[in-house]
């Protein structure tokens, strides 16, 4: 054997026993779990995570195949700079009996600083633990384990670390959050990996209780099987989840599945949830919602990704029936709901409290002492938080008691876009008739600009109208094979409304409206007694209402009115009734930022009464209050010829009380005529008693 030869295995010996020696001190280390790299894995994770970080005495590190870390204590601390007393102060986790498994990428991407994705730990496991999660209404928290995004600073995800398993024999979860508004305090309990009574996996269990937005709720999370803290889609298996959550007398429940408690990824479930407003869960999920009646909703909830998913859904407000699918996209920088409403019945008194009407269960006040309209602020605001893409096909719209029939259907397009509320499309078809239009509000200035632009037609008053009186039901019940059914008034309604007004409140956009209202009746008729009644017609009046007027109606040779609003003040240009009878004029005005009436409601009868006061009536006084009565000059005249003629003789007293009518056959013409005129000046289409 050379000396080359010798010396090669000499140095492949040394080789091969240092390597031994390596090894065996790697493995005595392993074996006694690396007691002394505890202070430098302190000081490096305080480093890097920019606050204290601390093990118990009794401290053992695995690092075969993953890092795997077992401490009698554990403790991470506030981030650097917080004092104990200031809101970002105290301990983040304070935990005993710790185990913590982490993967290899994970430690590789903190030592490099990468931070663009979550960290991911394998396995969490405490025997005790208290956590106390704190971020400030400037978006700073004491979970930020790096220094805060720049570019990002109003966030307001929580950005914990992927967490594979979770187990938690006693632990106690505190969250105040001054962005959001959320202060809970929870107990957190676990023990995945075991088996309950049943053979079972006992699964996670979180309850607790707190506040959101100054109102108090209570909750429960409960899994059975392994759910993680927070996974990724791609890494975690669906596990059984319930959640539910009261706030005061709303209540949510959902049984279903999901993979992580944070996250909620491929979240899948029923949902049920009931309430006295919509507008409250809205608030609570970031929906603009209106308010409404009590309601309840039920559903299939899903996620997948950033959107949200509502299908099946079946929604009882009040006495309304709705439904109809929905997606929730959280994605874009604002979110977007978009779908399609759908439902067999809607009351539009149910959505009257997203007016400021008062209603059992919702926040809205009363009107002050005087006055009727609602005065309530709108969440307008809320208009800004997200945009929404719906259809609405609605079968059937109930318009209240004063209505025989509903619209069927109501369609249209409904569209939220930054801070601009649109229903185009609008189409609802009643009575024969129909109703086109479109209306909405643009909150993206203090004042809120309403606009409304509504064309109806051929909608039949019979129809539409329910009769006024029990006798009337029971005679409408008779004429109904014969498509007839009494009422004051007959005829096809037509018209259309223009209005512009600004303001917060129903009160405030009425009071400053601007625009034109007009309608017109066609091939209509209308009470005998009404008409003889607005004339004050004593004895026509009589006899009607002995033999009844039910066969007695008076053909409408035309009806119109044509009125402009000017900064919440409506006056009537034209308003005319006209029959053979009679011709009925309505003149003043009506104060809707004042709520007060001012009209003169006059009659010009065209044939011979004895008995007739023929006197204008007022309509005087308060929208809470009105006031109506009798013009007394004209009256107090004829009453006072009439007494001082029944000196000379008692009959001849009626000679001032006998009317011989006014036959001028033109008036209504020349009334349309001005009505043409007006519309003209306006460049506006002329309307016509069609």
């Amino acid at each position: 054997m050379d000396a080359t030869s010798h010396t090669r295995r000499r140095r492949l010996a040394w080789l091969l026993a240092a390597i031994a020696a390596v090894v065996a001190v790697l493995a005595l280390c392993e074996w006694r779990g690396w007691p002394f790299l505890r202070d430098p894995i302190e000081t490096r994770l305080s480093q890097r995570l920019q606050r204290p970080v601390e093990f118990g005495d009794q401290f053992a590190l695995r690092l075969l195949g993953s890092i795997r870390v077992r401490s009698s204590a554990l403790r991470i601390g506030p981030p650097a700079g917080a004092a104990a007393d200031s809101p970002l102060g105290g301990d983040l986790v304070d935990a005993k009996d710790a185990w913590l498994e982490v993967p290899y990428g994970t430690v590789i991407g903190l030592m490099r600083s990468q931070n663009d994705a979550p960290p991911r730990i394998t396995a969490l496991r405490f025997g005790e633990m208290n956590a106390s999660l704190k971020r400030q209404a400037d978006g700073r928290a004491n979970w930020t384990l790096a220094p805060p995004n720049a570019k990002d600073p109003d966030d307001r995800r929580i950005g914990l670390p992927e967490v594979g398993e979770l187990v938690v024999e006693r632990g106690r979860l505190v969250l105040r959050d001054d962005l959001t508004k959320t202060h809970l305090d929870a107990t957190v309990s676990t023990t995945e990996g075991a088996r309950d009574a049943a053979g079972e996996r006992a699964g996670l269990v979180i309850a607790g209780k707190g506040r959101h937005e100054d109102r108090p709720f209570s909750f429960r999370v409960t899994s059975s099987g392994v759910l993680p803290l927070a996974a990724s889609a791609q890494r975690s298996t669906p596990v059984m989840v319930a959640v539910t959550l009261e706030t005061g007398p709303t209540r949510l429940n959902f049984a279903g599945t999901a993979t992580d408690i944070v996250h909620l990824q491929a979240l899948e479930g029923t949902l049920s949830v009931s309430g006295p407003s919509l507008a409250r869960v809205g608030d609570a999920v970031g929906l603009t919602l209106p308010t409404t009646e009590p309601f309840s909703l039920k559903g299939r909830l899903g996620k997948s990704g950033q959107q949200w998913s509502l299908k099946e859904a079946s929604l009882n407000v009040g006495g309304s029936r709705l439904g109809g699918q929905f997606v929730f996209d959280r994605a874009p920088q604002i979110p977007l709901l978009r779908g399609e409403l759908t439902g067999s019945r809607l009351v539009l008194a149910d959505l009257l409290p997203a007016f400021g009407v008062p209603s059992p269960g919702t926040a809205n006040p009363k009107p002050p002492a005087g006055k009727v309209l609602p005065q309530r602020e709108f969440d307008l605001p809320s208009l800004r938080r997200m945009n929404a893409d719906i259809k609405v096909r609605l079968e059937r719209a109930e318009l209240g008691s004063v209505f025989a029939q509903p619209l069927t259907p109501v369609q249209g397009d409904l569209t939220l876009k930054d801070g601009v509320l649109q229903v185009a499309n609008l189409l609802a078809r009643t009575a024969g008739g129909e109703v086109k239009g479109a209306w909405g509000v643009d909150a993206r200035e203090k004042r809120p600009l309403w606009t409304a632009d509504l064309r109806w037609a051929g909608v039949d008053l019979e129809r539409w109208l329910r009769p006024r009186s029990a006798a009337d039901k029971a005679a409408a019940r008779e004429a109904a094979g014969r498509d007839k059914a009494p009422g004051y008034v007959s005829g096809k309604l037509g018209g259309d409304l223009k209005l512009r007004g600004r303001g917060n409140s129903t009160a405030a956009l009425l009071g400053s409206a601007d625009g034109t209202v007009q309608a017109w009746i066609r091939s209509g008729s209308m009470s005998h007694l009404i008409v003889e009644a607005m004339g004050i017609d004593i004895a026509e009046a009589l006899g009607l209402m002995i033999r009844g007027d039910t066969e007695t109606r008076l053909p409408i040779r035309c009806a119109a009115m044509h009125a402009t609003a000017e900064n919440g003040t409506v006056k009537p240009q034209v308003a005319i009734i006209d029959t053979p009878d009679t011709t009925l004029l309505a003149t003043g005005e009506v104060s809707l930022s004042d709520e007060r009436l001012a009209l003169t409601l006059s009659a010009r009868p065209k044939d011979v009464s004895p008995m007739t006061l023929r006197t204008p009536i007022k309509v005087q006084g308060s929208f809470a209050e009105p006031d109506v009565g009798l013009e007394p000059k004209p009256l107090g005249r004829k009453l006072v010829i009439a007494a001082l003629l029944a000196v000379v003789h008692p009959l001849a007293a009626l000679i001032p009380l006998f009317d011989t009518g006014d036959p001028d056959a033109g008036a209504c013409e020349r009334t349309l005529q001005r009505l043409r005129g007006t519309e003209a000046a306006a460049g506006a289409k002329p309307a016509r008693a069609r």
